[in-house]
C-alpha cells in the first residue's frame, strides 16, 4: 500500500510540474483551473497524510524550467521574488480561510479585496524615476526580459518624477487586454483573413512575447494595458509612508494609473468581503477588463511579513475563483478528427453561444465514455461550460433520459480518412493504420514543422497537395524540395523561395526541438528539453536507455519503451535526417 501511494505522489508531482511548464513558462494551459487545482489539493493532502515528499514537490517549489528563445530573449533573476496565489472556489473554504488567519493574528484586522484579472503576469522596474526593465512572471525566481515590448504599451509612463531618489522600484501587476482592444483587434484580425483571438489572455500573451514588428504586431502592443497591484522596494522612507495595501493601492492610483470603478475595497467584516464578492459575481460583465475572481489579502504589511510564504503561495492572500457559468444550446451536429498518433477525437457543433466576450460553437470530447455517456442526438438541448475560459466542455444532455424515437449518433467503426477498422485502446478509438492514413500523415508533418519544433511556416493545403501528388512521403523528404516542385501546386516564386529558407534554416534547430519535433510518443518539449540536458543525439540516448542507466526526471519506463519501439520503427528516416545534417 505504502509502494502504491509513494509512486501516485510522484505520479501527481509529475503531472502537476507539467502543468505548471505549460501555464507559467509557455502560458499556453490545456486544463481549467478547477481541475489543476483539484489535483494539487489531492497531492497536499497525500504529502500531509503519508509524510511523503517527491524530490521535485510542486506544493513545496514551483517548475522552474524556463522558456528559452534562441537567447533573443535575456533571462533574469527577479529582483522581489513573484509568488502563486493559492485560492478557493466556494464561500464556505474562503471563510475558513479568514478564521484561519484570525485564530494566528488575531480579529481586529483589515483585509484589502482586489479585482483578480486574468492577463499576463509582469514586473516593471523603475531606477531612480526611470523604466529600466521589464521581466516575465516566468517561475516567480527568473524571467524573461520584454523591455522592447513594454515600451508600446502608453499607460506605462517612461519616468515618475514622485520616485526619481529611489534606486529600485518594482511594479508587479497583469498586462491585458481591456474587453474594447479585444473586439477591436478581432474586428482587423477578420479584415485580414486572420483568424481571430480565441480569448483574452491568450492575445495578450501572444502580443507580450512577440518579437515581431511589423505595422500589426505593433498595434497589438499599443492596446495592451498594465495594472500593477502591489510595489516592492527597499527605500524605508517610501515604505514607511506607504505601509498597507489600501495605501498601496490609492498611490498607484494617483500618480501612475487610472483604476477602473470599484476595482478595490478596504473591508473590515466578512459581510463586507462576502458583499463586494457578490457584486462582482453578478456584475461580472461591468468590469472593463476581463476577470476570473476576487483576491484577498491581509491590509497591513507588517502583518503579511509576520505570516511569510511559502515556496509557492503568500500566506497572507488567497484568489475567490468565479464559478463557470452554464450555457444552454442545441446540438447541429458531430464530426471526428483524426490527430498524430491516430486517435479518434469527436467535435460536437452546436449552435453558437457567447462566453466571456468568445463566440464558442463546437466542444470536444475526448474519448469515447464521454462520447456514450451523453447519448447524443440531431438537436438535442445540451448544457456547455467554458472552464476557466480555457476549454469549452459539454456538460449534461437534457434530453438524455427523455429520448425514446431519436436517433442517436454513433462512432464511426471506420477510420473516416483511410476506412480502416479502428481499435479501441483504454477509454480511446485509434486508426492504427499509421503508415497509410493521410490524414495522420498530414498531422505528424504538420507537428514536425510547428512552431516549437523545426518552425517552417508551410500552408496546410500545399502539404496536402504534396502527399496527395505524391512528392513527399516522410518527414525527411522536406529536404528534398526545390522550387520547382512548389510550381506544380501552385505556389508563388516569393512564397516557395521562403519556405525553402525555413527549410534550411531548420537544419540548424536544437536537439530537444527536433527530439519534439519526431512525435515520439509522450515526449513533449518539456521532456524534450529534459534530455537535452544531458544528452546531444538520440544515438547517446539510446547507449544509456540499453545500457539501464538512464537517469532523467519524469523519464518512466512506459516512455523509455515508446523512444526504443520509435527508433526501431523510424531508423531509416533517423538516418536520412542525420545524413542531412540535422541535429539528431
Amino acid at each position: 500500500m505504502r509502494k502504491k501511494i509513494k509512486l501516485l505522489i510522484i505520479k501527481l508531482s509529475k503531472y502537476i510540474n507539467y502543468h505548471n511548464y505549460r501555464y507559467y513558462i509557455l502560458n499556453k494551459p490545456i486544463i481549467t483551473n478547477y481541475e489543476y487545482d483539484k489535483t494539487f489539493n489531492r497531492l497536499i493532502k497525500l504529502e500531509k497524510k503519508y509524510k511523503k515528499y517527491y524530490k521535485y514537490t510542486p506544493t513545496k517549489n514551483l517548475n522552474n524550467n524556463i522558456l528559452r528563445n534562441n537567447n533573443k530573449i535575456n533571462i533574469i533573476k527577479h529582483f522581489f521574488r513573484m509568488y502563486s496565489i493559492n485560492h478557493v472556489y466556494n464561500k464556505k473554504n474562503l471563510l475558513l480561510w479568514i478564521n484561519n488567519i484570525k485564530n494566528k493574528i488575531g480579529k481586529n484586522n483589515k483585509y484589502i479585496c482586489e479585482l483578480k484579472y486574468d492577463g499576463i503576469a509582469i514586473s516593471i522596474i523603475y531606477k531612480y524615476g526611470i523604466l529600466n526593465t521589464a521581466i516575465t512572471r516566468g517561475d516567480g525566481k527568473y524571467g524573461n526580459i520584454l523591455l522592447k515590448n513594454v515600451l508600446y504599451i502608453k499607460n506605462i509612463p517612461l519616468f515618475v518624477n514622485k520616485i526619481k531618489n529611489i534606486k529600485l522600484f518594482d511594479l508587479k501587476g497583469e498586462i491585458v487586454y481591456s474587453k474594447k482592444n479585444f473586439i477591436f483587434l478581432n474586428k482587423i484580425r477578420k479584415t485580414k483573413g486572420k483568424k481571430k483571438f480565441s480569448n483574452p489572455r491568450n492575445a495578450a500573451n501572444g502580443s507580450i512575447h512577440n518579437m515581431k514588428y511589423d505595422k500589426l504586431n505593433i498595434l497589438y502592443k499599443k492596446k495592451l494595458e498594465f495594472i500593477p497591484y502591489f510595489i516592492y522596494t527597499k527605500n524605508s522612507k517610501f515604505n514607511k509612508n506607504i505601509f498597507n495595501q489600501f495605501k498601496c493601492l490609492k498611490f498607484l492610483n494617483f500618480f501612475f494609473f487610472k483604476f477602473q470603478n470599484k476595482s478595490y475595497k478596504l473591508c473590515k467584516t466578512n459581510e463586507d468581503i462576502i458583499n463586494y464578492i457578490n457584486y462582482w459575481e453578478k456584475n461580472i460583465n461591468k468590469s472593463k477588463y476581463p476577470i476570473d475572481g476576487i483576491v484577498i489579502k491581509i491590509n497591513n504589511f507588517n502583518i503579511q511579513k509576520e505570516l511569510k510564504s511559502n515556496n509557492v503561495f503568500h500566506k497572507w492572500c488567497i484568489a475567490y475563483k468565479f464559478k463557470d457559468k452554464k450555457y444552454i444550446t442545441t446540438l447541429k451536429n458531430v464530426y471526428y478528427t483524426i490527430g498524430k498518433s491516430g486517435i479518434i477525437v469527436p467535435i460536437v457543433k452546436f449552435y453558437p453561444i457567447k462566453i466571456s466576450g468568445t463566440i464558442v460553437k463546437k466542444a470536444t470530447l475526448y474519448n469515447s465514455n464521454i462520447f456514450f455517456k451523453y447519448n447524443l442526438s440531431i438537436k438535442d438541448k445540451i448544457i456547455i461550460k467554458k472552464s476557466g475560459n480555457i476549454i469549452p466542455k459539454i456538460i449534461k444532455n437534457i434530453n438524455h433520459k427523455i429520448k425514446k424515437n431519436y436517433k442517436y449518433i454513433n462512432f464511426p467503426l471506420y477510420c473516416p480518412s483511410c476506412y480502416s477498422l479502428l481499435k479501441k485502446k483504454k477509454n480511446k478509438i485509434y486508426c492504427v493504420n499509421n503508415k497509410k492514413c493521410i490524414k495522420q500523415i498530414l498531422e505528424r508533418f504538420k507537428h514536425f514543422i510547428g512552431k516549437n519544433a523545426m518552425n517552417i511556416k508551410i500552408n496546410k493545403n500545399i502539404l496536402k497537395k504534396f502527399l496527395f501528388y505524391k512528392i513527399i512521403n516522410n518527414i525527411s523528404d522536406l529536404y528534398s524540395l526545390k522550387l520547382s516542385h512548389f510550381m506544380l501546386v501552385n505556389t508563388t516564386y516569393k512564397e516557395a523561395k521562403r519556405i525553402l529558407i525555413e527549410i534550411k534554416q531548420s537544419k540548424y534547430k536544437t536537439f530537444a526541438s527536433v527530439l519534439y519535433s519526431l512525435c515520439i510518443p509522450n515526449i513533449g518539449i518539456y521532456i524534450s528539453n529534459k534530455i537535452e540536458n544531458k544528452y546531444n543525439s538520440i544515438d547517446k540516448l539510446l547507449i544509456d536507455i540499453n545500457n539501464k542507466n538512464i537517469k532523467i526526471d519524469n523519464l518512466g519506463e512506459k516512455t523509455i519503451i515508446r523512444i526504443k519501439k520509435f527508433y526501431k520503427n523510424n531508423i531509416k528516416i533517423i538516418k536520412k535526417l542525420k545524413k542531412i545534417g540535422i541535429n539528431i
